[in-house]
């Protein structure tokens, strides 16, 4: 009897999620301002020291196919394009500034719609240390005429003290010139598939004139702030640049976090980054595996939340494969549609609900997560007698309705009557 009632359970949550699927989408996509595909290009600076006093910025611009309106002409299609990167100060006076004409002829359909597929162009800027900058890509679809235009900020106002580290930079494998080593391109280090052999860590900063160390720390399943690798140098030119070559073995978790510290005399600074990686059968929303494990605390049958528990985090991964690999809908495809939905909803909630607490740990966050958007959402307006407001959330499919209720005035809502929730899926 119990096997039979989880099963309905878990037949139940899996219809919620899937039948609320469209209006998620629909949700997600009205509550935010619209964005044309022009304007769904990529903007990322990368920093190198190149001087005692100056940064070189090498400045990526990444156009998916899909942000561009392709032309069918004869048997392919065609792209016509204009794309331009510049840097100014702060105050708005332009430093530098390059653009490019070009186009991208494709043969197959499939291909003009292909968020994977891109087209890079970089620029080199050097800059003087102590002040802020601002980069700018601007893309212009030819045929369109429409425009999309992004900014990313960059300060290096107190690099002047010393030692100081600047953001340290991933670099893949790739033939060609790419701003920096041939044949090395850089990298957000966000859901990376393929790494070959390993992955160079360029590192640099400016230094006094003595002796420096730099140290790498590793966090991931295996790893706890350990130290991986640290070299040393003098510091007579007032700044370095090293790439430091780390093992493919090193990055066995999905989220790899680094720490790098620079020692100098009494001094030091330190930075830190993720590297993380794309695994078949994980959703893309999860980036750290500890974090997802805790927001499916909804879902966990207890033996499942004892399992977890009894766990040390070198397991955990494979553990969290495991209770998702058992809910997947398809097990056959690649894709979990199951993970792929719940994770999307969390992602959701942590966007617009999140306020005392994460999003996902709210009550409306909560019913949110299990049974997607509501059919209709209904709210009062505090009056003279009563200056509670509530919510209340209809879901005719399922004949529910959860009231929650503004426990202070500033948005933190509390569900009326509380909710058991699920005790497994």
């Amino acid at each position: 009897m119990e096997k039979a009632s989880m099963k309905h359970k878990h037949i139940l949550v899996i219809i919620l999620i899937f039948a609320s699927g469209i209006l998620f989408s629909q949700r997600l996509k009205s509550s935010k301002k619209s964005r044309s595909n022009v304007e769904k290009f990529i903007l990322a600076p990368f920093p190198d020291a190149v001087d005692a006093d100056s940064v070189k910025v090498v400045t990526f611009m990444e156009i998916p196919y899909y942000s561009l309106q392709f032309i069918k002409k004869e048997s392919s299609y065609i792209a016509y394009y204009q794309a331009s990167l510049s840097i100014r100060h702060s105050r708005g006076n332009e430093i530098n500034n390059i653009t490019w004409t070009d186009s991208i002829q494709v043969d197959l359909y499939t291909d003009t719609r292909s968020k994977m597929k891109n087209r890079k162009h970089y620029a080199d800027f050097n800059i003087p240390l102590g002040k802020k900058y601002e980069v700018i890509g601007e893309l212009q679809d030819l045929d369109t005429r429409k425009k999309g235009l992004l900014k990313k900020n960059i300060d290096f106002k107190g690099l002047e003290k010393k030692p100081s580290l600047l953001k340290p930079i991933f670099m893949l494998d790739l033939p060609g010139n790419w701003g920096f080593n041939a044949g090395k391109i850089p990298t957000r280090g966000f859901r990376v598939r393929e790494i070959g052999l390993g992955v160079d860590m360029k590192i640099s900063g400016f230094v006094a004139e003595n002796d420096y160390e730099v140290s790498i720390y590793l966090t991931n399943g295996t790893a706890d702030d350990s130290l991986i690798q640290k070299f040393s140098g003098n510091g007579k030119l007032g700044y370095f640049s090293e790439n430091i070559f780390i093992p493919s073995g090193k990055f066995n978790s999905i989220k790899n976090d680094f720490r790098i510290l620079l020692v100098q005399g009494e001094e030091k600074d330190q930075q830190e980054i993720s590297f993380t990686r794309y695994k078949p059968g994980f959703s893309g929303y999860v980036y750290d595996v500890e974090i997802a494990m805790k927001q499916m605390k909804y879902i966990l049958s207890n033996d499942e939340k004892k399992e977890l528990k009894n766990n040390n985090k070198q397991d955990k991964e494979q553990l969290f494969y495991q209770f998702w690999k058992k809910r997947d809908p398809t097990p056959e495809t690649e894709q979990n549609e199951l993970m792929e939905e719940y994770f999307q909803r969390v992602e959701y909630v942590n966007e617009h609900f999140s306020d005392w607490q994460q999003g996902w740990e709210t009550d409306r966050g909560m019913i949110y997560i299990l049974f997607g958007p509501p059919d209709e959402i209904q709210r009062t307006n505090p009056s003279a007698r009563n200056s509670t407001i509530y919510q209340i959330w209809n879901y005719v499919k399922v004949n529910k309705q959860f009231v929650f209720r503004d426990q202070n005035g500033f948005g933190d809502y509390r569900l009326d009557t509380p909710f058991i929730g699920f005790s497994g899926l």
